[in-house]
């Protein structure tokens, strides 16, 4: 499935990539900060300043591929040129020494400095650079297969090459190295990718084997690291696209169903223990979590294996869950209000403060953004950063890359943005998806084509599997539209519309009651091992619900005249649904897509917004919740 199209988002979409360009990305300090870790020893600590570079790099590609912004390109142009002079003799861009390489997180900044130059191949619009840019990344990986691979030629086990999740880190690198096979069909590439296939992720366990073999889910595995095992099954879906090993597709394909049954949250995220994977779907509604959780890292991640998934199988249930990380997890970790993490003032006054992008973590339960920065580390200038900051252009940059998807007889619309599309059809001709719509505040929904001639193709149109009673009208005529993709096959042309109106009935979520479990969710960081641990339900789990609208989670707010730290009777009706309503007057003192109005047993009513809306102060005023306290 392709996805060279030309979107154009006018309105909240647009605000935001200019507010991150302008914020983030168009900053040539930063990336000149960021290239300096690898021309000092900034890593001495075993640290991942090293990352620092391609996550930024990567997400201000796709964003680039949306907005074309020249003045963007110049400074991707620049930072990539920077980053090349920090090649030494041996080819290394690294962070750390060759006295203690490949230690910590050395290969996990590896693969970031080469998939942040192939994301930028992506854009480059100069022949002669690119061929500058894959000799440098043929020189970066020619090191590491002299140096790993088997103990018994002297090399070191990739999985020990860290110090850390047994490895996992490490292993993730299999995603670049693909994809350098893919430009250079070096077969000395595609051995060492098929190496790290074979030594399946961990020194202790073979995650690939495990998701194939579909028995234990990924919280139940020796190491649970959300962010990581996520990259290494990535890299094994690229590694399948390069050998056809249905094996390894069904793997990839398990790994990810098991994931979104098992560890995915109202709000689109994983792990309610800081970033690991801990069976988040039972234990989310729990208040005994703690605030380091819902990682942003993992939000992002996940989108973009999501994207992946439904590029690989063209199952819709894979943009639904891409569709409620986007508008929930993602959109409330933005930094709108470029607010300065509160501990920081405390922790390191002598530092250089300045507010970051993106926040790290979200609340579930009543409590407040902004609680630490995941990653976060000081670099010699006295300037900090941390890894969600660097992350978080990605997630922006996915959204026009999934909302619509070439097929091969045809296109699958997959979220519904107003604006316009610009594609090919499956005969080459130019086609332009207009959209009108204020979704997901509404579930009207209308599209108009723009073609020169009429021609026969699929329009595969996704309807939302929350949409319980949908309505498609083809050019005046009613059609069926059950959950999954509405298949329109006909002869299409010019001026051609489709009016949809999906189902955006207020409905109530329930925790899952589990009683106690196992869980993967303590490590003892001396021995890099990860310890069984006893869990037990939180009593006051089942005394929450949750409120959904479409694919917005509605929640509480401080500001909104109550506090989320009392309970309160919400007016459920029989089937689950609640009858809430547009006020007659709004409360939110902040930006929102949507309030709304719920009625209480008491004949009162509770205003609540849309979740990513909710908390943007970072502070008790703006506490928040997203599972409801109720009587």
């Amino acid at each position: 499935m392709n996805d060279k199209n030309i979107c154009t988002f006018p309105g909240r979409y647009e605000e935001l990539v200019s507010f991150i360009e302008e914020f983030q990305l168009l900053r040539s300090d930063l990336w000149k900060r960021f290239v300096q870790q690898f021309k000092e020893d900034s890593d001495y600590d075993a640290g991942w300043r090293c990352e620092y570079w391609g996550k930024m790099m990567r997400g201000a590609c796709f964003v680039y591929s949306y907005s074309h912004n020249p003045k963007l390109y110049e400074v991707l142009t620049a930072t990539v040129k920077d980053l090349l002079s920090a090649q030494d003799e041996l080819g290394r861009i690294s962070s750390y020494a060759v006295s203690h390489e490949f230690d910590g997180w050395d290969l996990w900044g590896r693969k970031y400095v080469l998939l942040g130059m192939q994301y930028y191949l992506e854009i480059c619009q100069d022949e002669e650079f690119k061929e500058t840019i894959v000799k440098s990344m043929c020189r970066q990986v020619d090191y590491l297969i002299s140096k790993i691979g088997d103990p018994e030629d002297g090399k070191i086990l990739i999985t020990k090459a860290t110090r850390h999740w047994r490895g996992l880190n490490s292993a993730s690198i299999l995603e670049p190295i693909v994809r350098l096979y893919r430009l250079t069909k070096e077969k000395k590439y595609f051995d060492f990718a098929s190496y790290i296939v074979a030594c399946g992720g961990t020194d202790v366990a073979n995650i690939f084997e495990l998701a194939y073999q579909k028995q234990l889910y990924p919280y139940q595995y020796p190491v649970t690291k959300a962010y990581e095992m996520m990259s290494c099954f990535e890299g094994l879906l690229e590694y399948y696209r390069e050998t056809g090993i249905e094996k390894y597709k069904q793997a990839v394909i398990n790994f990810a169903d098991m994931v979104l049954e098992s560890d995915f949250t109202i709000i689109g995220s994983c792990g309610c223990t800081h970033e690991l994977f801990d069976h988040s779907t039972v234990r989310q509604a729990n208040t005994t979590n703690g605030v380091i959780m819902q990682e942003t890292c993992v939000t992002v991640t996940l989108m973009k294996f999501l994207y992946q998934l439904t590029r690989l199988t063209g199952n819709s249930r894979y943009v639904d869950a891409f569709e409620i990380s986007m508008y929930n997890a993602y959109l409330g970790s933005i930094n709108t209000e470029k607010v300065v993490e509160p501990s920081l003032l405390r922790e390191h006054p002598d530092w250089s403060i300045e507010p970051l992008p993106f926040d790290s973590y979200s609340p579930l339960t009543a409590g407040t953004r902004g609680n630490g920065i995941g990653g976060l580390k000081r670099m010699s200038d006295n300037h900090y950063y941390g890894c969600c900051a660097c992350i978080g252009a990605a997630g922006l940059g996915l959204i026009p890359k999934m909302a619509l998807l070439q097929v091969p007889d045809g296109v699958m619309l997959n979220l519904f943005l107003p604006g316009s599309i610009t594609t090919l059809t499956p005969k080459g001709q130019e086609l332009t998806i207009h959209m009108e719509t204020s979704y997901p505040a509404d579930g009207k929904i209308r599209i108009t084509f723009s073609l020169k001639e009429p021609e026969v193709f699929e329009l595969m149109l996704r309807i939302p599997e929350w949409s319980g009673k949908t309505k498609l009208v083809l050019n005046g005529e009613e059609t069926t539209a059950g959950s999954g993709y509405a298949k329109l096959t006909r002869k299409w042309a010019d001026k051609d519309c489709i009016e949809l109106e999906l189902d955006m009935t207020t409905k109530v979520i329930r925790p899952v009651p589990y009683g106690h479990q196992v869980l993967m969710n303590r490590v003892v960081w001396g021995s890099n091992y990860m310890i069984p641990v006893y869990d037990e339900e939180d009593p006051l789990a089942k005394y929450h619900l949750a409120l959904r609208r479409g694919p917005l989670v509605l929640a509480q707010e401080n500001r909104l005249g109550y506090s989320v730290d009392k309970p309160v009777s919400i007016s459920v009706n029989e089937d689950d649904s609640v009858d809430a309503k547009f006020p007659e007057q709004e409360l939110a003192p902040y930006r929102h897509i949507l309030e709304l109005e719920i009625p209480l047993t008491n004949g009162e009513t509770m205003h609540v917004t849309d979740y990513a809306s909710a908390g943007k102060l970072w502070t008790e005023e703006s506490k928040m919740a997203a599972w409801i306290l109720v009587r």
